[in-house]
Parts: structure tokens; C-alpha cells; sequence
């Protein structure tokens, strides 16, 4: 069950709304992997593929502004709970990545955080709003 964070916003609204969201995430992560397939092929630092990689950060950059936005629509209770799951969030990713540094140091194989950070961190946002939202239940 994930928890509430839709915008407060009328029945008909909020279900436009949701579906311009899921398109634009489905959009964002269709052209993340394209650009990654199409970007392998192309020699690296080649301006085609620093074109593709500037536009999968642009892309990603309205997703994270895509689910900002709402927030501002928020009462205190629903900001408090998103804050305390982005703490939650930066602190986990934080603990993950020096901890794993580490664990290269010992002897670990290297990965590419490009590709791990993103997804970690909003998987680390989900779990911080269930533990918010039962705290505040």
C-alpha cells in the first residue's frame, strides 16, 4: 500500500493529474533506457552522446520537478510527512553509499552509482513516507 502524496485536488482533476504523471514517468524512463541503448553505441565523449546524456538529465529533471510541485498545494501535516521521508531519504542514501564505499575498499567490485543513486534514493522516499505516514496515522 503506498501511502498518500497525490495533490489535494477534486476526484476529476486528480485523475488527470495521475495520468499526466504516469505518462510522463513511463515517457521519462522509456527515454533514460533509450538514451542508454542508443548511447552505447556512440564513442564516448562523442557530442551525439553528451547531447543524449544532457537530455536524460533534463528529463530527469522534470520528473523530480513533477513531483516537487504538488508539495507547495500541501497542508503542514502532508509537508512534515514528505520532509521527514526525504530526511529519511538523503540520510539512508548517504549511509548506503559511504558504507558501500567501504565495503570497496575491502575488496567489493566497483559499481556505477549513475545508475544506482536515483532509484535507491526514491525507493529510500517510499519507505520514509510509510514509516511517516503510520506515525502520524
Amino acid at each position: 500500500m503506498l501511502p498518500e502524496c497525490d495533490p489535494p485536488l477534486p476526484k476529476e482533476e486528480l485523475a488527470r493529474w495521475r495520468r499526466r504523471f504516469f505518462a510522463l514517468a513511463i515517457g521519462v524512463a522509456l527515454l533514460i533506457l533509450a538514451g542508454a541503448w542508443v548511447g552505447r553505441q556512440l564513442p564516448l565523449r562523442s557530442p551525439l552522446r553528451i547531447a543524449i546524456a544532457l537530455l536524460q538529465g533534463g528529463a530527469s529533471a522534470a520528473l523530480i520537478v513533477a513531483i516537487a510541485r504538488p508539495m507547495r498545494h500541501y497542508d503542514e501535516l502532508q509537508r512534515r510527512i514528505q520532509f521527514e521521508a526525504l530526511a529519511f531519504a538523503f540520510a539512508g542514501t548517504a549511509v548506503l553509499g559511504t558504507a558501500y564505499g567501504f565495503l570497496i575498499n575491502a575488496g567489493l567490485p566497483e559499481i556505477d552509482w549513475g545508475s544506482w543513486i536515483w532509484p535507491g534514493m526514491v525507493g529510500l522516499w517510499v519507505v520514509g513516507l510509510v514509516i511517516a505516514n503510520r506515525r502520524y496515522r
